[in-house]
């Protein structure tokens, strides 16, 4: 039988606690003969049975690994079913109000569409099969169905999406900067012509747009439209229709939301984009030439620079321009010789006969 040796920490009728000379508290059955606080006494410990401490340990582990695989499988699920954020989508026109669209995309931790609740019959992706999509791809997609069924063909456009996060999840599931990017690029390839705002939101100002019967970036527009003054007397009501609250505040979405929007004009665009090419080319091309003219006529560099640094011709240089200049004048006489020969000629021929 183990013995252990320690002072007394507490006693009562049935156990006793004492400090051992290893470090441990050990509570012990209280002996026969009551000890006091304080006292060093020396005991029996109880021989634990062996299998059954091993079979404890074993079913501990047990349990902590169906414990974790359990967690795990849970987290698996969770990740794949349950929606990290939410999009809102609207789509809207400044001719007809009533070929508006809304909707509202949910994607998973993945940045992948879920589901997708519709608000109206006008919805673009209804025919569409997007799930499990990548939520980039997918949008590009509905503005796709909506350019085919001529929604960017009624006037004025406008693209409106919000990003949610759901239930205090991570905000940054859906890149803001890469979505605006991805609709503004998809737009200039398919040359469609509208204004488009990328916003991220909370679950509190979808609440309070849904209290007011609003998408909750009509809402987000209404608010912004309040809190610069524009119109001070905007409705509620004429909220569904963006483009009459942009004109009754005489104001325009890149106005209100300067960095978050912007309006796609693809000629435009591609207007500038050619310009810049071409003013580089221009430029490059300047630059060649002169390049290759420097390197080609080293000889007239150094002769230009010569005439620029000294315009006085020296005196050893001189005779030689003399005699240049002498040249001409000799080559100019000779035909005055041969006039004056042709006489004496005349005469010998006339002697001779």
């Amino acid at each position: 039988m183990k013995k252990a040796r320690g002072i007394v920490m507490k006693t009562s009728e049935k156990t006793t606690i004492i400090y051992s000379d290893s470090g441990d508290y050990l509570k012990i059955k209280t002996p026969k003969a009551t000890p006091s606080i304080g006292q060093v006494i020396e005991v029996d410990l109880p021989v634990q049975n062996s299998l059954s401490t091993k079979l404890l340990k074993i079913s501990s582990v047990a349990a902590i690994l169906v414990l974790a695989l359990s967690l795990s499988i849970l987290n698996i699920i969770s990740g794949t079913d349950t929606a990290a954020a939410a999009i809102v989508m609207d789509m809207d026109t400044s001719t007809n109000s009533s070929t508006n669209s809304s909707l509202e995309l949910l994607i998973d931790r993945e940045a992948n569409l879920l589901d997708v609740n519709q608000d109206s019959r006008n919805i673009p992706s209804s025919s569409l099969d997007l799930k499990g999509m990548d939520i980039y791809a997918a949008i590009n997609q509905i503005i796709d169905k909506a350019y085919n069924q001529g929604l960017f063909n009624q006037g004025n456009s406008l693209i409106l999406t919000s990003i949610i996060p759901i239930d205090n999840q991570r905000a940054d599931v859906i890149d803001q900067a890469k979505l605006k990017d991805s609709i503004k690029q998809h737009m200039v390839e398919k040359k469609i012509t509208a204004s488009i705002m990328v916003l991220t939101t909370d679950e509190n100002t979808k609440k309070a747009a849904q209290s007011l019967g609003m998408s909750v970036n009509h809402y987000q527009i209404y608010q912004r439209i309040l809190e610069q003054g524009t119109n001070k007397n905007a409705n509620p009501s004429y909220s569904k229709d963006t483009y009459h609250m942009l004109t009754e505040a005489d104001t325009s979405l890149v106005t209100l939301f300067p960095h978050d929007s912007m309006t796609i004009t693809p000629e435009e665009d591609m207007n500038e984009e050619t310009s810049n090419s071409m003013g580089n080319s221009m430029i490059t091309n300047k630059n060649m030439e002169s390049m290759n003219s420097n390197q080609a006529n080293p000889s007239q560099k150094d002769s230009t620079a010569n005439q620029t640094n000294g315009s006085v011709p020296s005196q050893s240089s001189m005779p030689d321009s003399q005699h240049a200049m002498e040249a001409p004048s000799n080559s100019m006489s000779m035909p005055a010789k041969k006039d004056t020969a042709q006489p004496s000629e005349l005469g010998e021929h006339r002697m001779m006969n």
